[in-house]
C-alpha cells in the first residue's frame, strides 16, 4: 500500500523539484471564502468576476483523495491518491490557497499502524502538488474525513503527526467538522471548518432537505465552543435525489425527469434558509474565527443566488 502512495509521490516530486517556491508561516486572516471541489481547476470569466465582486481572498481547493484501491497482482487493496485535480487556469492574482486532502474511511481505517507513513506522505505530496502548480505561500493545509468514533483514534495519530510535520514548515493544520463529529473532542488541529451542508438523510425518501435543514442543525449545536476554534461552511448549490418507490438510487441534476414509479426530490437551500442557521451557529458557538466560506466555485450553481444574498451569507 505505502509502496503504491511513494510512486506517485516520487513522481510528483521528480516533476516538481524545478519550479519549487518555498512555503512560509502564515497567520491567516479572517477573509471571505469559497471551496473548489472538481478535478478540474480552470476558473472561467464568470467565476473570476464573482470572486473579485465578492471580495473573495481565500480559495480552498480539493488536490486529491485518499482511498483504497484492490491490487490484483496482490490480492489486497492499497491506499492510493485518486481524483487528482489538473490545474488549467492559474490561481487567481490576490488569492489564497489552502489545499484539502479528502481521506475516504475506508483508507483511514487501512492506515491503522501506520499513520506515520502516510502522513508524511500526504503533506509531500500536496506541498509538491501546490509548488507545481504555482499556489503561492501555502499558511494552511486541510484535512477531511467522515470519522466516526469507532476511527477517531486512528484519525487523531494521523492528525497529530500531520500537524507536526506541518509546523516544522511554519503551515498550520485544519480540518473539517461535520455535525455528528461535535459531540467529540476535536482532532490535533490548529482550527476546523464546520460543514453546514449535506446535514440531513440523503437516502431517505422522506428527508425534506439533505442539503441543509435548520432542524438537522439545531440537534447537534449546542451552546459552547468546540475545543478548536472554527469557520463556518454554507451551501451553494442544489441538486436532485431519485428515487424508485422509497429506494434511494442516484443523485440527478435538479432538472431530471423522474420516470415511472420514481420520484425527484429537488433540494437547494435558500438565502434565508442560510442566513437563518448562520444566526443559529453564531448565537451558539460564536464568530467564526477566519470568516464564513461558500461551497463550491462553479457559477452554474452560484448564479441561483443574488450578489446581496451572498454578501449576507459571506458577512461576518
Amino acid at each position: 500500500m505505502k509502496q503504491i502512495f511513494k510512486i506517485c509521490l516520487v513522481l510528483v516530486a521528480a516533476l516538481f523539484v524545478a519550479g519549487c517556491s518555498s512555503v512560509s508561516d502564515t497567520i491567516l486572516e479572517s477573509k471571505n471564502s469559497i471551496y473548489h471541489w472538481k478535478t478540474t481547476f480552470d476558473v472561467n470569466d464568470a467565476e473570476a468576476q464573482f470572486l473579485s465582486n465578492h471580495n473573495v481572498e481565500r480559495i480552498y481547493i480539493k488536490m486529491y483523495d485518499v482511498a483504497t484501491e484492490h491490487n490484483f497482482l496482490s490480492g489486497v487493496s492499497d491506499i492510493v491518491p485518486i481524483a487528482t485535480t489538473t490545474f488549467v487556469s492559474p490561481v487567481p492574482s490576490g488569492v489564497e490557497v489552502v489545499p484539502v486532502v479528502y481521506i475516504t474511511i475506508d483508507a483511514l481505517r487501512a492506515m491503522c499502524g501506520r499513520e506515520a507513513e502516510f502522513a508524511e506522505l500526504i503533506v509531500e505530496r500536496t506541498l509538491a502538488m501546490c509548488r507545481y502548480n504555482n499556489c503561492g505561500k501555502i499558511g494552511e493545509l486541510q484535512l477531511d474525513c467522515d470519522w466516526t468514533s469507532t476511527s477517531k483514534g486512528v484519525y487523531e495519530t494521523l492528525c497529530g503527526i500531520v500537524q507536526q510535520s506541518l509546523r516544522e514548515r511554519g503551515i498550520d493544520l485544519s480540518i473539517t467538522v461535520r455535525l455528528h463529529q461535535l459531540q467529540e473532542s476535536a482532532p490535533p488541529a490548529d482550527r476546523g471548518v464546520l460543514m453546514l451542508y449535506n446535514t440531513g438523510d440523503l437516502n431517505n425518501r422522506d428527508t425534506r432537505n439533505s442539503i441543509l435543514d435548520i432542524a438537522d442543525v439545531r440537534k447537534f449545536v449546542k451552546d459552547g465552543q468546540y475545543p478548536i476554534p472554527l469557520s463556518y461552511a454554507y451551501p451553494a448549490f442544489g441538486w436532485g435525489v431519485k428515487f424508485r418507490g422509497d429506494e434511494f438510487k442516484a443523485i440527478v441534476s435538479e432538472d431530471a425527469v423522474a420516470g415511472e414509479n420514481e420520484h425527484v426530490r429537488r433540494e437547494r437551500a435558500t438565502a434565508s434558509e442560510i442566513i437563518k442557521v448562520k444566526a443559529l451557529v453564531e448565537q451558539r458557538l460564536g464568530k467564526p474565527q477566519c470568516g464564513n466560506i461558500l461551497y463550491h466555485l462553479d457559477q452554474t450553481q452560484l448564479n441561483n443566488y443574488t450578489d446581496d444574498e451572498i454578501a449576507k451569507i459571506l458577512a461576518y
